[in-house]
């Protein structure tokens, strides 16, 4: 038998893990969905993403060689995808269940009891409500989940105010940037730039998002209308892509730029695999969106060392410091969008100081390694003690 010094740490144990993300759009909820799953399945941890057959998170998760469970989940009543999540579960004797969206509880919670096994069901909260949820049907899934994480400190308190779940059982942990990949070492930018003819004089706006209303598209475009009569070296790449059953939008938004005539100015690069590359050719990021829960996009641009602009809403106050790694201004208001953003493209020393501290800040509070290590302790903190042959020591008979 293998021997176990008291003095030599143990190595974590290996937890089965079932993230679950029932969504067929292609957003910023699916992809940390997707990414938490690899940065755990990375640490030698076992994962599983249950998903809809066909969504664009299946998809991607299969390209990443993560293992997916193809579960069509529309609504909140599903007896036999219960019933077979529950013998999965059971079978695949699944540690932790992890829900990535706040409908999937009500598949899960029933699923987990069905396996017969004490298994702790952790919601990531990432978007708030308007509607409290304390009839029988809520206090029922709701009293199934033994941590909810708020992506942000608006989100914890909305949990607080709209759902039965007890102040101890919720946690504040923010979605995460990979400072390694996301890191201006990395990238010149140089080859975007020059695939849409930017000179080393032009100044670059960079958005990145998908086409959703309430992302501050119209906005935008009406601030780059009042910039390019003043500012003729500025540039806005828009890149991005419709989500699933937002194609119409996304041509309303290219319609409205073309009736602006902003043809020249405004840029549509579409979808863009590396996020880092095309950050890396921006000089600085507007994020004008009405309200978001978080702004991951926000983390991304600050590890690259861009100055933002952003709304002054909700989750983001999380994140943006005011005159410091960025500027604020009101949701749904161009004249201040294209005052604030002026300011930043006649100042570079100014958008090198922001761009600095930025990251600074992402380092300090929205590194990945770091939040995924706090996401272990919570994953090890309602686990039972792992037996010895659990911990991956080697041990033999």
């Amino acid at each position: 038998m293998y021997s176990h010094s008291s003095t030599t740490p143990r190595p974590p144990a290996k937890i089965r893990i079932l993230q679950t993300c029932f969504s067929r759009s292609w957003g910023g909820l699916e992809i940390q969905a997707l990414e938490m799953s690899r940065q755990l399945a990375r640490r030698g941890h076992e994962v599983w993403l249950a998903c809809c057959p066909g969504s664009r998170l299946q998809h991607e998760a299969a390209a990443e060689e993560i293992r997916t469970l193809a579960c069509d989940v529309t609504g909140y009543f599903h007896p036999r995808v219960v019933w077979s999540l529950g013998r999965f579960i059971a079978g695949q004797s699944v540690d932790v269940v992890h829900c990535q969206l706040s409908r999937d509880i009500s598949t899960l919670v029933p699923a987990v009891r069905l396996s017969f096994r004490h298994v702790p069901v952790v919601l990531s909260k990432r978007v708030g409500s308007y509607v409290t949820k304390r009839d029988p049907l809520h206090r029922f899934t709701y009293s199934g989940v033994s941590r909810v994480l708020a992506i942000s400190d608006v989100i914890h308190r909305n949990v607080l105010k709209t759902t039965p779940v007890p102040p101890e059982r919720v946690i504040t942990l923010h979605d995460s940037v990979d400072t390694e990949l996301f890191s201006p070492a990395r990238t010149t930018g140089s080859a975007l730039r020059r695939e849409y003819g930017l000179g080393d004089d032009t100044v670059v706006v960079g958005f990145v998002g998908r086409f959703s209303p309430g992302k501050g598209h119209e906005e935008l475009l009406a601030a780059a209308d009042i910039i390019r009569k003043q500012r003729p070296n500025v540039r806005f790449l828009v890149v991005g892509e419709a989500s699933y059953g937002e194609r119409q939008y996304e041509l309303k938004i290219r319609n409205m730029a073309r009736t602006m005539g902003l043809d020249g100015t405004v840029l549509f690069t579409g979808f863009r695999k590396n996020i880092p590359d095309v950050m890396a050719a921006f000089d600085l990021l507007a994020f004008p969106s009405h309200a978001e829960s978080f702004g991951v996009v926000l983390i991304e641009a600050m590890a690259m060392e861009l100055p933002v602009v952003s709304t002054n809403c909700d989750g983001v106050l999380d994140i943006v410091v005011d005159g410091d790694t960025g500027l604020y201004v009101p949701p749904r208001n161009s004249p201040d969008l294209a005052a604030a953003l002026i300011r930043l493209i006649d100042s570079p020393d100014t958008r090198h100081r922001m761009g600095k501290a930025g990251r600074r800040r992402v380092l300090e509070r929205f590194d990945q390694a770091r939040q995924i290590g706090k996401l272990l302790e919570i994953y090890q903190d309602l686990l039972p003690q792992k037996k010895p042959r659990e911990w991956g020591m080697g041990i033999r008979e």
